[in-house]
């Protein structure tokens, strides 16, 4: 797959269970290990961010599968083009509360895992990044 790494990123805030959080990342992005971080909000409370990046063509297969399994790739597909930036990452936003229960869907608030996906093109410019995304909308490998 031309994909160097997905990474997926959920923030904790100080009244979510950690736990089920965790659980969601799992859902959005199963495999490898989790970075926890700890972070402190503008009024002092605390907030954990916890992001699982995925760099193994295996594991990488494997979350795109599962994304594909769930028909989320339809759901990116009509607009993403404007999700691709400058640098070649694709930007998705995973209802967080929809992956605790086993569910993919594009987040439509503010409580979202965001999911980054780098994408493999030559020449390494937006244009042909945005390609490479169409053709793995598509059903490109």
């Amino acid at each position: 797959m031309p994909i160097h790494w997905i990474e997926a990123t959920a923030h904790a805030h100080a009244t979510e269970d950690e736990g089920r959080v965790l659980q969601a990342i799992d859902a959005a992005c199963p495999g490898g290990p989790i970075d926890r971080s700890a972070l402190e909000g503008h009024f002092g409370n605390p907030i954990v961010r916890l992001s699982r990046r995925l760099d193994a063509p295996g594991a990488i297969r494997g979350a795109w599968s599962r994304w594909e399994d769930a028909g989320l790739l339809p759901a990116i597909a009509p607009g993403a083009e404007a999700r691709v930036d400058e640098d070649g990452v694709l930007h998705i936003r995973l209802d967080k509360q929809a992956a605790f229960q086993g569910v993919l869907a594009l987040a439509r608030d503010g409580d979202a895992i965001d999911v980054r996906v780098r994408i493999e093109a030559y020449p390494s410019r937006p244009e042909a990044h945005r390609r490479v995304v169409r053709e793995l909308l598509s059903g490109g490998r």
